[in-house]
């Protein structure tokens, strides 16, 4: 049998007739030893994912959120690592999440459907989608990986199987598609990839029994955000040059104009007494849009800058909250960053 032939039938032998997920699926309850579960990690690798910066990040949130009275949000998740940062703090607060008032403490959203699928696929059908991937890992070739891509599967565990044996070979862990929405990331010749790593996805399931997790549009993810909550906001970030640019992440992309719309939405947000913390490039650009309504700090990550994945430079972000720097957990580390303006020159080191 080919290798696209049994990829093919591997995804078909996936589909258990589990019913199909809803947009804002959450599991059931259950009463767990909290300190038994090990600590969640995000079970994707993101291009621009934000695990080297949770240095920085964490301590810059508010230091009197309190998960049993508000909530999280984050509605460009990607591979939430932030959240999965959060995740055990906010429990040992919060769960069994039936004892909290007001709904589940954190709510994570994408634009993305693919993605979010697999996040509700993990949250609900832990164990099928575990199966589903080994028998997906028999095969990681770049015929296999072409074959799975080419499928277009309707039943949610076959997806959420397709979308994380795709992150997990693809090219430097981007996620990108064509004009009709159709992902088109190339092999990424991965040695050694793991594919199924059952004790992380049943270590997430547990935690997302805190979570509520949506798809669409973070306009309307964020509208039930009150007072007190936090809301996390990677967007597709603003490019370097006019050459770097890659904001087509979902089929509809996110342009400048959808930019200054986050903008608008950040600015109702504070008004409704919503605290923001906010992540994208350090450009005049991004300063001009952000900078009325954020402190801005730049802060330094390392990022792939060549075709071959293998280069990668220390590049300058920047990191906004919408809260004066006093009411970070650790006002100490905001002072230590470079505060930005309007006028501040762009800086790569």
């Amino acid at each position: 049998m080919s290798a696209a032939r049994s990829q093919s039938s591997a995804l078909e032998r996936t589909n258990v007739g589990v019913a199909p997920t809803s947009t804002t699926a959450v599991a059931s309850a259950k009463s767990v030893s909290l300190n038994a579960l090990p600590s969640p990690q995000p079970f994707l690798k993101w291009a621009g994912g934000k695990r080297q910066l949770l240095s920085t990040i964490l301590p810059a949130l508010p230091d009197d959120f309190d998960p049993s009275q508000h909530r999280f949000f984050e509605p460009f998740m990607g591979e939430a690592a932030v959240t999965w940062a959060l995740a055990s703090d906010v429990a040992r607060k919060t769960m069994p999440p039936t004892r909290r008032k007001g709904g589940r403490p954190i709510v994570l959203n994408d634009a993305n459907a693919e993605l979010a699928t697999t996040y509700q696929v993990v949250q609900n059908n832990t164990e099928a989608l575990i199966d589903a991937l080994r028998l997906l890992e028999a095969n990681t070739s770049g015929t296999a990986y072409y074959a799975v891509r080419a499928a277009q599967p309707t039943d949610a565990i076959e997806r959420a199987a397709r979308t994380i044996f795709l992150n997990r070979l693809c090219f430097n862990g981007l996620y990108r598609v064509s004009a009709r929405g159709n992902f088109n990331v190339s092999y990424g010749k991965v040695a050694r990839a793991s594919i199924c790593d059952a004790q992380a996805l049943r270590a997430c399931a547990t935690w997302l029994r805190n979570a509520e997790v949506r798809s669409g549009s973070y306009v309307t993810a964020l509208a039930d955000a009150k007072e007190g909550d936090v809301v996390y906001l990677d967007p597709p970030y603003i490019p370097l040059s006019p050459t770097a640019g890659f904001a087509q992440y979902t089929k509809d992309g996110f342009s400048e104009i959808d930019q200054w719309a986050l903008a608008g939405v950040i600015k109702g947000l504070i008004a409704r007494g919503v605290r923001v913390i906010f992540s994208n490039s350090n450009t005049e650009l991004t300063r001009t849009i952000f900078g009325d309504d954020l402190n801005l700090y730049a802060v330094s990550a390392s990022r792939s800058i060549a075709a071959d994945g293998a280069s990668r430079a220390r590049v300058e972000e920047v990191l906004g909250i919408s809260y004066a720097p006093s009411l970070a957990r650790d006002p100490a580390l905001l002072l230590e960053l470079r505060r930005l303006t309007t006028a501040t020159p762009h800086s790569v080191r």
